[in-house]
């Protein structure tokens, strides 16, 4: 239900609590939120706060404003962007699903990364610095959380190496996305010398160009958090779809 909201940060609380109650499905694609009047009264805001909130909505994909029809909850799947990955995963206890499709993802674009990256950068030099680099910070670090968020960043410099801006920034989305689940996703990581021993194979390939081999490397060890987590979760929405090769 709707709560007053406190003053400070009016705008991104009313928004908070509207999103939650959209992708909760309380109020599901097609259907109305209440009128600006009724909305301002219940929680207890001026409507130019209440106007604010909702064009955040209407800028994440969640509603449409249209004069003479209201503010109408629109279809996310249709017209939301990844940044509404962040707001998901706290809903993902009534939706393992969304777990299992992260990790495909990661999986898919991780694998393309590492075959973009040997073909494109066999001769870069200072990018395989920066690997190797990353590699050896990973043989110091002592928990599975900073291993974790290392592995992010050798990706990250992977997709660097690719020379493709909008496969960058959508990397860089995605960890903005997840930051706040680092702790729940470094579990569904390998052990630690897995995740090490990977990082080396992964840059023996890219030097020499080999593409094949990196995707395989790549692709085994995301494919093996994927079914750790389905394992793990004891759901078989959990568990990992096939692939084709």
């Amino acid at each position: 239900m709707l709560k007053p909201v406190e003053k400070q940060r009016v705008a991104e609380e009313i928004a908070e609590q509207l999103r939650g109650l959209i992708l909760n499905g309380q109020y599901p694609p097609g259907s109305k939120l209440p009128p600006e009047r009724e909305l301002s009264k219940r929680l207890r805001v001026n409507r130019a706060s209440l106007r604010e909130a909702l064009k955040k909505l209407e800028h994440l994909g969640l509603v449409r404003i249209r004069q003479g029809d209201g503010t109408r909850v629109q279809n996310f799947m249709e017209t939301g962007g990844i940044e509404l990955v962040q707001h998901l995963l706290p809903l993902a206890g009534g939706k393992p699903e969304l777990i299992r499709d992260l990790l495909e993802f990661r999986r898919i674009f991780g694998r393309e990364l590492a075959r973009l990256a040997a073909a494109r950068a066999k001769n870069d030099r200072e990018g395989v610095a920066k690997l190797k680099a990353l590699a050896d910070k990973g043989d110091a670090s002592s928990t599975a959380l900073e291993l974790f968020d290392l592995d992010f960043d050798f990706y990250v410099a992977l997709s660097q190496m690719c020379g493709n801006q909008v496969m960058l920034l959508l990397i860089n989305t995605v960890r903005e996305s997840v930051r706040g689940f680092m702790p729940l996703l470094a579990n569904l990581a390998g052990p630690g010398d897995t995740v090490r021993k990977h990082h080396r194979d992964l840059i023996a390939a890219v030097e020499k160009g080999d593409t094949a081999g990196a995707g395989r490397v790549a692709d085994e060890y995301l494919k093996m958090g994927a079914e750790l987590a389905g394992r793990m979760g004891g759901k078989p929405e959990l568990q990992p779809q096939p692939l084709p090769d």
